[in-house]
């Protein structure tokens, strides 16, 4: 979910998914947001599926996911035309681009892993370059989100496995003050970061779940500029995807709720963190069921928030998602 105003937003994913693959041929999903309608739009025929999208303007908007032949795909539109590339090449083996931050002037910065190791990866639409990370190469992790900031820094999560662990632990790469370096993380062992976001380069979020395979818990890190915190948010449980925030300093974080037991719930969860005090809100349910969102976007120069994900359908499907904060 990336957007540059009230009349342009876009949102990314698949469609056509069946138990033996797709139906389609090229299952991707494009969806653009003019400021009444979301329409679909088309790609180059080199994608197959899209991960994510995020864009520097109207005229400079990237997307990732993976290409026809099963390569790290990525889209560039120049606000006419999409344009096709492969930044790793055409046999990229088994490395995977995973989100992408848009960095203004038709550059960006991607994310993901390259087999077994993190992979970082910065270009235009002429040339792209690996960007190798004092200490990640004995990293055995993947980097999951991607997040700029316009004074230049660009902030990274994931996880990584150390020696022999049965789970992973957070990790976050960074570029502060323009060299790359591994971020010193507080200990939160078996946790998978999902979503990061940062304001500047002093104010950076990320988020992700704790023991997601048993008893989740939602893990909401900040960075002030000189270390990165745990802190305590408003719900003790559940699981937490995506972060994303405003120029005023609000910030959600999109979630879902407990696993079994299930009870009732109100909806998505949603946690929002605003005059320095969190609370907790839902988003409305589809067909009785809570949607999962695990991309969140603010519309620049107002404090509203676009959301999308999906949703289990009559419990044998599942449906595209978007919502917006009122």
């Amino acid at each position: 979910m990336a957007a540059t105003g009230p009349d342009n937003a876009w949102s990314v994913g698949y469609q056509a998914s069946t138990y033996t693959g797709f139906s389609i041929d090229e299952p991707y999903a494009l969806l653009q947001w003019n400021g009444r309608a979301w329409t679909e739009r088309r790609l180059p025929h080199e994608a197959f599926l899209l991960y994510k999208v995020d864009a520097a303007s109207v005229g400079d908007v990237w997307t990732v996911g993976i290409g026809d032949l099963g390569q790290p795909y990525a889209g560039h539109f120049n606000g006419q035309t999409w344009t096709g590339h492969p930044p790793l090449g055409t046999s990229a083996g088994p490395s995977a681009l995973l989100d992408v931050a848009a960095t203004g002037g038709g550059r960006a910065v991607f994310v993901g892993h390259d087999g077994s190791e993190p992979l970082v990866v910065e270009g235009d639409t002429h040339q792209f370059n690996r960007v190798a990370v004092p200490g990640t190469e004995q990293y055995n992790g993947v980097l999951r989100a991607v997040s700029s900031t316009q004074d230049g820094s660009v902030f990274a999560a994931g996880d990584r496995y150390v020696a022999d662990a049965p789970y992973p632990e957070p990790t976050i790469v960074q570029r502060v003050g323009g060299a790359w370096r591994v971020a010193a993380l507080p200990a939160v062992p078996s946790t998978q970061l999902t979503g990061v976001w940062a304001r500047s380069s002093t104010d950076a979020w990320a988020v992700g779940t704790q023991d997601y395979d048993s008893a989740p818990k939602p893990v909401i890190l900040h960075w002030d500029g000189r270390t990165w915190q745990r802190l305590a948010g408003p719900a003790a449980a559940g699981r937490a995807y995506a972060v994303a925030g405003d120029a005023n300093g609000n910030v959600w974080i999109s979630g879902t709720n407990p696993i079994p037991p299930y009870i009732e719930y109100p909806g998505t969860l949603l946690l929002r963190y605003t005059g320095g005090r969190w609370s907790v809100a839902y988003g409305p349910k589809v067909d009785g069921s809570d949607p999962s969102l695990d991309a969140l976007a603010n519309v620049p120069g107002t404090s509203s928030f676009w959301g999308s994900g999906a949703v289990s359908t009559n419990g044998l499907g599942m449906a595209g998602v978007i919502e917006q904060t009122r």
